[in-house]
């Protein structure tokens, strides 16, 4: 049997190293050894080269830079998106009033406070089918797609669903990990609130979810007005949900009629279109 330093010299690679100097890394300051080390075989036969012992602080700056490249993915895997908003982007959104107009440009102000750690916080109300959630998914892309940030898209019927999957031993996700996704992502998205059903356990859930984003990016959309969602959910939620707002983050969002309706008023021959109470 061969030993090991026959292998490795039959592959051109020379065991044998001259200790040249210690070297201080020029981030940590820890010692590190300089090397010099023949080479054995190819082109550059015979001849030395510098080898540096690599520092431990490089090594764990680039498992950091590994997991944060990955970490928008990750928080993008846990969202609760529905098929119908995959496609949602800034461009294919198209303003047709001034409140829609009025809601694209406060998002692009967003997105830039976002970028700049300034913690923003605003909430989308209107009808339903007025892009409120398709504006909310299209700033999460650009956000995590231009500028490599962790957004987390919930729709709240959705996240009830998720968090009570967690209860099953089968279940890989335990409900801290969720709430640790809500607290730590660079922005959460809260879509569709008031959807979900008022209990005293969906109480819990939202009062848990905006405690754990105090003071951090949020974006709520709601088919409630301001006034029906403080009847709803009363003081303490509505403290902390309009934490740090003011009355130019509450963005009303309207259109003559429903975005999901809009093909079917196009295809109207009489170009009266179909009425949208049916």
């Amino acid at each position: 049997m061969k030993k090991i330093s026959e292998v490795l010299n039959a592959a051109s690679i020379n065991l044998e190293r001259q200790f040249v100097k210690e070297k201080n890394c020029e981030r940590c300051g820890r010692k590190r050894n300089v090397y010099r080390v023949r080479l054995l075989g190819g082109p550059k036969k015979g001849q030395w080269m510098t080898l540096e012992e690599p520092c431990d602080c490089t090594l764990s700056r680039q498992a950091a830079a590994l997991i944060q490249k990955k970490r928008p993915q990750y928080y993008w895997s846990q969202s609760t998106i529905n098929d119908s908003l995959e496609e949602a982007t800034l461009e294919n959104f198209f303003p047709e009033n001034d409140t829609q107009d009025r809601a694209v440009k406060k998002a692009a102000e967003f997105i830039k406070k976002v970028v700049h750690h300034q913690q923003p916080r605003m909430i989308l109300y209107g009808s339903p089918g007025v892009g409120k959630s398709h504006l909310a998914v299209a700033m999460s892309k650009v956000l995590m797609n231009r500028f490599n940030k962790a957004c987390l898209f919930l729709e709240k019927t959705a996240l009830k669903q998720k968090v009570r999957s967690t209860w099953s031993r089968e279940s890989k996700l335990t409900e801290s990990e969720i709430m640790r996704l809500i607290s730590k992502a660079d922005l959460v998205i809260l879509d569709d609130l008031g959807a979900e059903g008022m209990t005293s356990w969906t109480r819990e859930l939202l009062f848990s979810l905006l405690n754990a984003r105090l003071s951090k990016s949020l974006v709520v959309t709601t088919n409630m007005s301001i006034s029906e969602m403080d009847q709803a959910y009363g003081a303490k939620i509505m403290d902390r949900l309009l934490e740090n707002m003011s009355k130019q983050d509450l963005l009303l969002m309207e259109a003559d009629y429903s975005h999901r309706l809009k093909h079917l008023m196009e295809d109207d021959p009489k170009g009266k279109g179909i009425d949208p109470l049916f």
